[in-house]
């Protein structure tokens, strides 16, 4: 029998905001943060756009993790359209300069896998079809897992969710 937990996991205390907890963390970290991560949660601030700046920036931040970060932002239309706490115009260059980034190769080293819809998502968005096509060695990922310390979910660092037992 699987069991499930009853509650979701508990937010983690942020005393200087997300982009101040994030400036702690590491790449397995910044991954994690890059799947869970929801643009289009109303909670969404700012903070979330200044925090992605700073992980695209940083020498050792996966290809995959700044692939996976711009294909989070063109879903929730940030390239055309974001929500006004959201900064609308610094959303459009944002979205603008890391796909520029990732289109000149500034991204080298991809130590981490996307799942099969991950991947998809960033094929849909990224290939020759897309609405911001990248050059296809760009698109290429790692093979290894992040194991990072804590969860992301929607805008916020979560505990790890506990592992599900399973009894007889």
């Amino acid at each position: 029998m699987t069991q499930i937990p009853r509650r979701l996991p508990a937010p983690l205390p942020m005393e200087h905001g997300l982009l101040g907890w994030i400036r702690s963390q590491g790449p397995a970290m910044w991954h994690e943060m890059a799947c869970g991560i929801d643009f289009a949660d109303p909670h969404a601030t700012i903070d979330l756009l200044l925090a992605v700046q700073w992980i695209t920036r940083q020498e050792s931040c996966c290809r995959a993790t700044a692939l996976l970060l711009l294909a989070r932002m063109v879903a929730a239309d940030l390239h055309r359209d974001a929500p006004p706490q959201l900064a609308p115009d610094a959303a459009r260059v944002m979205c603008r300069h890391l796909h520029r980034r990732l289109a000149e190769g500034r991204f080298p080293e991809a130590h981490y896998l996307l799942t099969l819809t991950q991947q998809e998502q960033v094929d849909d968005l990224f290939g020759a079809e897309g609405p911001l096509p990248l050059p296809a060695d760009v698109m290429a990922c790692g093979a290894s897992l992040p194991h990072p310390p804590y969860g992301f979910l929607g805008w916020h660092p979560v505990q790890a969710l506990p592992a599900l037992s399973f009894a007889a």
